[in-house]
């Protein structure tokens, strides 16, 4: 009957090593894990940062790409008005006035 229990012992004992060992693998595996869930969350927290940056810097951009275009739509407004004043100015001075 010794002989039996000192059998059941020993194979907890072992049972308990093995266990001992799954159990240090897991927890350095959780805090492998735990790191990398935090790099996610970093980097994440970053995209959204960089991506309200991207957003005023496009607004920025478009702001910057409208001036030329401006400036050209007021020359031509002002050729217009120019054309438009010599036809005026010629109408006048053949009718005489």
């Amino acid at each position: 009957m010794d002989t039996e229990l000192e059998v059941k012992v020993a194979e907890i004992d072992q049972r308990s090593k093995s266990n001992t060992h799954r159990i240090d693998a897991l927890e350095e595996k959780y805090d492998i894990l735990n790191r990398l869930a935090t790099s996610i969350e970093v980097i994440a927290t970053k995209q959204e940062s960089m991506g309200k940056s991207i957003d005023a810097l496009t607004g920025k951009v478009d702001a910057l790409e409208k001036i030329p275009a401006k400036k050209w739509d007021g020359l031509v407004e002002k050729v217009v008005y120019l054309l438009a004043a010599a036809v005026v100015g010629y109408v006048l001075a053949q009718v005489g006035l």
